[in-house]
């Protein structure tokens, strides 16, 4: 009778994990377009629960395994003038040890510049295709073909223009989005972090009743980003779990550094540091502030986060705005150029607990329904921000061994040396000066960026408003739910 009791447990505890189904990971593994090989052994590190039901059925630590479907170099750039990779993982490791065959397709490589096309394929970007490099096309049509100003603006580009790298290289650390192409079965895990109590929830209420519901713009008082997370804990202890999920504090805003951002922009690489927006809370700029990028300037992660005059179970609170930012805006409130933020912010308040989580350094992480808290917004340069109306609730814990992903191989050789990157620049650049510096192609470049800015604009318009449907849809849901429970409707 014992078996049968201990099988029927064992089906009533497994889970079907859906076709579609999203997994975060963080690569274990170095991998990159000048030196992997088709073949090569990949690994990456779940760094998000994947829950159904409200039971983890594939915990953060689970590990993938694969290996490097295709690895196209640009070499010279006589063949070609991208790079291409493609990565297959086929294989999850639960933390106890069991083995879960697997079929996923890349969708994103976080905050890189590069593009996942419909395949999973990586494609990289075009050497020649940075604003810099482009401006000078515009220069030599105005200038005609006058030898000597050539011959400047040959000099020029030599030793001014710094063009992106063409290969492709990420080192270990870099996150990916997976998706499953089928379904999966796992058994469902017993949670292990504690979570709110209702007494809790009821404290928090009360706690938070005079805290700030958003961030604003000093000097025009525009209400901008929305408070999503709550954290309780030290400064030492936020500090140590932002820095073991790999976080870092953006530049102080001074001359050097806005002008370190302006070449990133027009060179297409990374500023990993680069200086954020003031933002104010209670009057106060924020107490501390972090981002988290890669090898594109115009995407990052970024929170703010304000010290409140508040405890909670003995330790201080923190109230926090984080965004993710996602591309440029031109000629906006705010700016000649700012960035355009995900409308969806739960994604990044939920990025921010899980990373947070996986690091080890939180005793509870968990999701509260703040009281008052708008679910639809415009930030201070008018992007549209939903939500569910829920912040984060995180508490940090001293962090003795924070849980980090290591690289499991030493790093790649990610491009080639001085001589050959520069025969490799004169021949990309030659390929682009005859097919694209002509008054042909930049007409037609012109009108396909118009093109594209109208598309966008319509696709985004109808994206934000089935969001903001969705959002308000679930928010509406959970307030009667709640409601239905409550004792003033009883």
């Amino acid at each position: 009778m014992a078996p049968y009791v201990l099988l029927a447990l064992n089906l009533l505890s497994l889970r079907h994990v859906p076709a579609g189904t999203e997994l975060h990971v963080r690569l274990a593994t170095p991998i990159g377009s000048y030196a992997s090989k088709p073949g090569d052994k990949v690994t990456a590190v779940l760094i998000a629960p994947v829950t159904i039901d409200g039971a983890s059925v594939l915990p953060a630590g689970s590990v993938l395994m694969g290996t490097v479907r295709l690895a196209r170099a640009v070499g010279f750039g006589i063949a070609h003038e991208t790079a291409s990779l493609a990565v297959n993982f086929d294989k999850c490791v639960l933390p106890g040890g069991d083995q879960l065959p697997v079929a996923t397709r890349l969708l994103e490589v976080d905050n890189g510049r590069e593009r996942v096309v419909e395949n999973g394929l990586i494609r990289g970007v075009r050497t020649t295709s940075s604003i810099a490099y482009r401006a000078t096309g515009y220069i030599r049509i105005a200038l005609g073909w006058e030898l000597h100003a050539q011959l400047a603006l040959w000099a020029a580009k030599l030793l001014v223009v710094q063009v992106p790298e063409p290969e492709i290289y990420y080192p270990a650390g870099v996150e990916l989005t997976l998706s499953l192409r089928d379904g999966v079965i796992g058994m469902a895990g017993p949670d292990s972090e504690q979570r709110l109590t209702e007494q809790d929830r009821e404290n928090l209420r009360l706690i938070t009743a005079g805290m700030p519901y958003r961030a604003y713009v000093p000097g025009s008082n525009r209400a901008s980003d929305l408070m999503n997370l709550l954290l309780a804990g030290t400064r030492s202890e936020i500090e140590d779990a932002f820095t073991a999920a790999g976080w870092e504090h953006p530049a102080v805003r001074t001359l050097r550094s806005k002008i370190a951002g302006m070449r990133a922009v027009m060179e297409d690489r990374s500023d990993r540091t680069l200086p954020v927006s003031r933002m104010l809370a209670d009057d106060r700029d924020p107490d501390m502030t972090w981002e988290k990028g890669l090898n594109d300037v115009a995407k990052r992660h970024h929170i703010r986060i304000w010290r409140q005059n508040a405890t909670w179970n003995g330790k201080p609170l923190w109230i926090a705005a984080a965004t993710r930012d996602v591309d440029f805006a031109f000629l906006r409130r705010g700016g000649a150029m700012t960035h355009r933020i995900e409308q969806d912010v739960d994604q990044e308040r939920d990025k921010i607990a899980n990373d947070l989580e996986f690091t080890s350094c939180t005793d509870l992480v968990d999701w509260w329904d703040r009281p008052g808290a708008p679910v639809s917004a415009r930030n201070a340069t008018g992007d549209l921000m939903v939500t569910d109306g829920e912040m984060a609730v995180i508490r940090l814990n001293r962090c003795a061994a924070p849980r980090a992903v290591s690289a499991d191989s030493e790093p790649l050789p990610s491009r080639p040396n001085f001589a050959k990157r520069l025969l490799r620049r004169e021949i990309l650049s030659f390929r682009s000066d005859v097919y694209r510096t002509n008054t042909y192609w930049r007409s037609y470049e012109a009108a396909r960026w118009m093109v594209a800015a109208i598309r966008h604009r319509h696709h985004s318009t109808a994206e934000k408003e089935t969001l903001r449907v969705e959002k308000s849809g679930s928010a509406e849901d959970g307030f009667l739910a709640r409601a239905r429970n409550s004792s003033w409707l009883r």
